[in-house]
């Protein structure tokens, strides 16, 4: 295996890239990794348990999925290897599925589950039957006290007792939480020579770099950070295409425990929940070849997008200058949601500096940013400082700023706090948006020229 060469001299070139870049300027998406969650007879996973189940069994349900997702994803996109950890039922522990993600070199890392949660216990009568009882009473013998048993007889409810399904439905998508960042990390480091450092196509010398050295692994953890943020996107996009089908799309979250595979891959990683096994009509449909293709075409229309979105970020920005000269620019499927939430401001000058926070408390909120269709921020992960861009407003047209949320943070909905400069006065723009709808500002260029 040939090891990552780097010269010295251009780490610090190197560091300065990492941390300006966009986000998605990685390299091709080539390999993805899809895991079939669960396996064998040592591991079943959720089983269907509520009466009148299909008692289904996860370990089967997500095998099916990850055959008709890996075949879908083949069929759509035949330049990317597709690499599923297991296609029969076999059991595989977390680590050896991580490990084999990491073999396989992937880019991505896809791992379908079916949900499920406690059942409540439910009881009904179903009979009766006669049962003795016995009545106590005390008589005095000889001065001394006896006990008398009186039989008699009662008739009793027979009950059965059953477990109730669950009322919750719907997918779910989770990436790993944030307090396990240091997990990513080793497991970037623990790569060693399959780490790959991006530098725009600039060439390496013949220098080694030391994995354990503190330049290193401060680079390992930009990276440990940069694969939060773009696990996060996919995971948005999944949730999207999802909620297209008109099924229950349950968001985004971040599980504290019990998915180590996410922590320990060295890429992007997302885990699907593809619905409640212990939901009726969610078991149903995971078990239907409908409803599994369904899932399998979801997860793949996100996946092109995201592949779409890391390949053209480069392309996209080069462009940027070009295209607001333009006219007529394609629409970007992210602007395809509404928008709801519109200020209009008038600005004296047509070079301007927007400055982004989060708004209020900071929670996480993950932005992207459209200027006259164009993306200029590509999944922002907005603090309590301030990230500023500037934009040139194009003469005789309508020149819109959209704020596209790619999370909701952990306090619905995503909120952003715009301060903007034009050189003459300083305004405050605060936009909301969500899953379903953009913001935006529109300008109004007016001349503080006589």
């Amino acid at each position: 295996m040939l090891k990552n060469k780097v010269p010295v001299l251009f780490l610090l070139a190197a560091f300065n890239l990492l941390i300006l870049s966009d986000i998605f300027s990685q390299k091709k998406i080539r390999t993805i990794v899809v895991d079939a969650g669960h396996g064998g007879s040592r591991d079943p996973g959720a089983t269907g348990q509520y009466e009148n189940s299909l008692r289904s069994k996860e370990k089967d349900i997500t095998l099916a999925i990850t055959l008709k997702l890996v075949a879908e994803l083949k069929k759509q996109m035949p330049d990317v290897n597709v690499r599923p950890t297991r296609t029969t039922d076999v059991y595989q522990d977390p680590r050896e599925k991580a490990r084999l993600a990491n073999e396989f070199k992937g880019d991505l890392f896809l791992c379908i589950h079916a949900d499920s949660g406690p059942l409540k216990q439910g009881k009904r009568q179903i009979g009766t039957r006669e049962e003795t009882r016995y009545k106590i009473t005390y008589k005095k013998v000889k001065k001394k006290k006896v006990k008398i048993s009186t039989p008699y007889t009662v008739t009793v409810p027979v009950y059965e007792y059953f477990k109730m399904p669950l009322t919750r439905s719907g997918t779910s998508v989770w990436i790993f939480a944030a307090h396990k960042t240091s997990d990513k990390l080793k497991a970037i480091l623990d790569g060693g020579e399959d780490f790959e450092i991006e530098t725009d196509n600039v060439d390496s010398t013949e220098e080694v770099m030391d994995m354990n050295s503190p330049e290193m692994k401060t680079l390992a953890q930009i990276y440990a950070s940069r694969f939060q943020l773009r696990s996060d996107k996919l995971a948005g996009f999944v949730n999207e295409e999802v909620e297209k089908t008109g099924r229950n799309a349950l968001g985004i979250s971040q599980r504290q425990k019990g998915i180590w595979v996410l922590q320990a891959t060295n890429m992007p990683a997302i885990l699907i929940e593809t619905g409640f096994i212990n939901n009726p009509e969610d078991e149903r449909y995971l078990n239907s070849e409908k409803g599994q293709q369904e899932l399998a075409e979801s997860i793949t229309a996100a996946v092109k997008r995201y592949k779409d979105q890391v390949e053209n970020a480069n392309k996209s920005a080069a462009q940027t200058e070009t295209q607001k000269n333009k006219d007529e620019v394609s629409t970007p499927a992210e602007l395809e949601r509404p928008t709801k939430d519109t200020k209009i401001l008038q600005v004296k000058s047509d070079k301007v500096k927007v400055e982004i926070y989060d708004d209020g408390e900071i929670d996480n909120d993950i932005v992207s940013v459209y200027f006259n269709k164009a993306l200029i921020v590509a999944n922002k992960a907005l603090t309590a400082k301030a990230y500023s861009f500037n934009v040139e407003l194009v003469p005789g047209k309508t020149n819109e700023l959209v704020l596209y949320a790619d999370n909701l943070g952990s306090i619905p909905p995503n909120t952003a706090l715009m301060i903007i400069t034009d050189g003459v006065n300083r305004y405050e723009v605060r936009l909301s948006a969500d899953l379903k709808n953009n913001a935006s500002i529109r300008f109004e260029f007016k001349s503080s020229k006589p």
